[in-house]
């Protein structure tokens, strides 16, 4: 069976676990290992850019399933970049400030707070990590089960062992291993995608041309 549907991976892992009596718990297995994902993972597959973000208030909310954020500018002639501050430095420096463009941003429980204040409308640009779409009935698939089916099988198998009593703690760990190993070689090839194509430089902050001057 392709390991590339919601409703072959809950039949994968009651295979992998020889069970046929957890049909109500299985789902719940995968929401954990997703919540994990949401967690841990980060690849430019759950990365989005919102081109239209409406910045004309101190506070605006966090769009949905945002995880983290990588990138932050106003729209205009030249992009205008976001200098992040700690909401302890905002509140101690900026935040009486209000009634100009922004020029930094925080971020408190679920907003965005921008200092100073702006006195108009700006629209930014966020890049951002994105929650995964999990898994369902009516969400077959998505861009990790298409890709990295071990990761999702190995992740449920693993907490499906927390939950079953008296499995073999080998077992358990192998599990956890294969799914630990499975994160970490799927972010490992997203970044030599990422870079792949691109020479190596060597940066120096040196200007040659001052060996002119050396005797």
């Amino acid at each position: 069976m392709a390991l590339n549907t919601y409703s072959a991976l809950k039949a994968s892992i009651a295979n992998f676990l020889a069970r046929g009596d957890l049909g109500v718990e299985i789902p719940d297995f995968i929401t954990l290992t997703e919540a994990d994902f949401n967690r841990r993972l980060r690849i430019r597959a759950m990365e989005t850019t919102d081109a239209t973000f409406t910045v004309d208030s101190e506070t605006e909310t966090l769009p949905t399933g945002f995880l983290q954020l990588r990138s932050i500018y106003l729209n205009g002639t030249d992009k205008i970049p976001l200098q992040f501050i700690t909401p302890f430095q905002q509140h101690s420096t900026e935040g009486g400030s209000t009634g100009g463009q922004p020029r930094s941003y925080s971020i408190e429980a679920g907003n965005f707070r921008f200092s100073p204040g702006p006195n108009q409308a700006y629209t930014a640009t966020i890049n951002y990590y994105k929650a995964i779409e999990a898994l369902s009935d009516s969400n077959t698939s998505n861009h990790i089960l298409a890709n990295h089916p071990d990761i999702y099988l190995y992740g449920s198998l693993y907490f499906a062992s927390t939950f079953l009593r008296g499995m073999d703690p080998n077992t358990v760990a192998q599990f956890k291993a294969q799914y630990d190993n499975g994160l970490i070689q799927a972010e490992a090839a997203d970044e030599k995608d990422k870079y792949n194509a691109s020479p190596l430089r060597i940066r120096s902050d040196i200007n040659i041309n001052n060996f002119d001057n050396i005797n």
